[in-house]
């Protein structure tokens, strides 16, 4: 059996606490205590709750990206799996996005790490030193429109199974985008 790391067990623990309260409600200190581990193991990995809240969501985001072009893995799988653990994930995701604001908003975040990963993606895939003005534009607006795609599927799109909302953001692809992403 795998032991858990801290960040996984702090993870874990914004998870449970998230079931009963709203995240902004959530204080660092309720996870420390809930969790079992101190305050100093908390700030040794994360900045702030607005640091862990992201780090659920980017580390598995990057444990499918990762996996990308291995024993015929595709961005099409990664995509599903990405859909599936945010609709796993929805009451956490949701209540994450409507409950943080300013400097600790999830949607900023999440639209901000998904610019980076994609970016990265793209460059290492396709051996770019960098994206044009343009790529880089359309990236970013996709990366805050997916985000938002994301939240309304998970709260009013239930009955749209994963395959066809991940045909939905294949469609809001920018076609300058869409080179990088085709098989």
């Amino acid at each position: 059996m795998k032991k858990r790391t801290s960040k996984q067990i702090f993870a874990e623990t914004l998870l449970e606490l998230s079931k009963r309260m709203p995240v902004d409600k959530i204080t660092v200190k309720q996870i420390v205590d809930e969790s079992g581990l101190s305050l100093q193991t908390f700030y040794n990995h994360f900045l702030d709750k607005a640091d862990l809240i992201l780090w659920i969501h980017k580390s598995v985001f990057d444990e499918i990206l990762d996996k990308v072009g291995r024993d015929g893995y595709t961005l099409r799988d990664a995509t599903l799996d990405n859909i599936r653990f945010y609709y796993e994930h929805r009451e956490f995701m949701l209540n994450a996005l409507e409950n943080t604001q300013g400097q600790e908003s999830y949607a900023k975040a999440s639209a901000e790490n998904l610019y980076q990963v994609l970016s990265k993606f793209i460059k290492d895939r396709h051996g770019l030193k960098e994206l044009s003005e343009r790529e880089m534009f359309c990236l970013k607006v996709y990366s805050v429109a997916g985000t938002y795609a994301y939240a309304e599927w998970a709260s009013h799109m239930e009955n749209t199974p994963p395959e066809v909302f991940a045909e939905y953001l294949g469609d809001i692809l920018p076609a300058p985008l869409a080179v990088y992403f085709s098989k």
